[in-house]
């Protein structure tokens, strides 16, 4: 993780805030089968992340609107993904993360801009390839060389 300065620091937490009162009404966090407790983490893992998307935004908002929660949760999506290909290890924060962002994008409608669609397209298929590498990552730890 990128070491950050006290201002960036202070806004990713301003940011987490944000996200947590944007994510907690929403349908995807209430179906998941995250703990209520785990917004908290899940939420400043986030705005960690994500926290450069909003460098030139001069007062973060109190709360995202629907598409820039969606958007911090599919760049987080990414940036995660990123570190996983490169085989850093990755948290049980990073992977309810993951799951998020792609109930997020099985759930988004057509009432977005293309742009955000278009991201979630992407994180669905990302999604689908990065499970069938885990798939065959651990098919290959299984198999025994034999003789």
């Amino acid at each position: 993780m990128l070491v950050m300065s006290f201002k960036e620091r202070w806004r990713a937490a301003e940011l987490a805030s944000a996200i947590e009162k944007s994510l907690q009404n929403e349908s995807v966090w209430l179906e998941s089968s995250n703990p209520a407790k785990s917004i908290d983490a899940i939420c400043r893992k986030l705005s960690s992340l994500v926290i450069s998307d909003f460098r030139r935004v001069e007062t973060l908002p109190k709360r995202l609107t629907e598409a820039e929660l969606l958007s911090a949760f599919f760049s987080g999506f990414s940036v995660i993904i990123n570190a996983s290909i490169n085989q850093k290890s990755i948290t049980k924060t990073d992977y309810s993360i993951i799951a998020l962002a792609r109930g997020f994008a099985l759930d988004i409608d057509l009432s977005h801009n293309q742009d955000l669609l278009d991201h979630a397209s992407s994180v669905i298929q990302v999604g689908n390839n990065w499970d069938k590498h885990i798939r065959e990552l651990n098919q290959r730890r299984n198999t025994r060389f034999t003789v």
